[in-house]
């Protein structure tokens, strides 16, 4: 059995973490060409894309599991989001605390 550090991946219960993964923690459409931040304490956990968008940059989120990781210690993600379209109806994960589109629609459901 593993061993995960706590708080971090382990701190909810199956039917919390279940909740979380349906957006029950908040979602927000965002179709603008500004930044947006989630509230203080949420994170952005999916962005599902509505309309075909290009993003300016996402900023990743801290994660306390995985903090030995580069990709898991925070910073804006522009050279893999910067000029690629991505078409409707994709759904991307990660934990973001900012997103910036350039162009397009996104469903973003939270998180904490």
């Amino acid at each position: 059995m593993a061993n995960f550090p706590t708080p971090g991946i382990s701190r909810f219960s199956v039917v919390e973490s279940n909740n979380v993964g349906l957006g029950q923690a908040g979602s927000a459409y965002f179709n603008g060409t500004n930044t947006y931040t989630p509230q203080s304490g949420k994170v952005v956990i999916a962005i599902q894309v509505i309309d075909d968008c290009v993003f300016s940059s996402a900023t990743v989120a801290e994660s306390a599991d995985f903090t030995d990781q580069d990709t898991a210690e925070g910073g804006t993600n522009a050279d893999a989001f910067g000029t690629d379209t991505f078409p409707a109806g994709v759904t991307i994960y990660g934990r973001w605390t900012a997103v910036d589109l350039t162009s397009g629609a996104v469903m973003l459901y939270m998180g904490s």
